[in-house]
């Protein structure tokens, strides 16, 4: 059983992290239960998502390589990803 509340997302959006869900709700990645957990803590919730954004959508990680991390951590998480 789940110890983490899922906050609203559009309570998220009143926010300070409301650019970066916007972003994500635009590019649909991460996805928004990213910010509805760690949206808790707002300092945390924005360093963690440009450290995602950073790893994935920069630098010189191959993409298969990347999608293998992503099926990983869905599996992991027991998610149908």
């Amino acid at each position: 059983m789940s110890n983490i509340t899922m906050l609203d997302i559009e309570d998220l959006k009143k926010t300070k992290l409301a650019p970066f869900l916007n972003k994500a709700l635009k590019h649909r990645a991460p996805d928004p239960a990213f910010h509805a957990m760690q949206g808790h803590n707002e300092d945390l919730a924005k360093s963690m998502y440009l450290a995602w954004g950073t790893v994935f959508n920069t630098g010189v990680i191959d993409h298969k390589l990347k999608e293998i991390i992503r099926v990983q951590l869905s599996r992991r998480a027991f998610c149908n990803y």
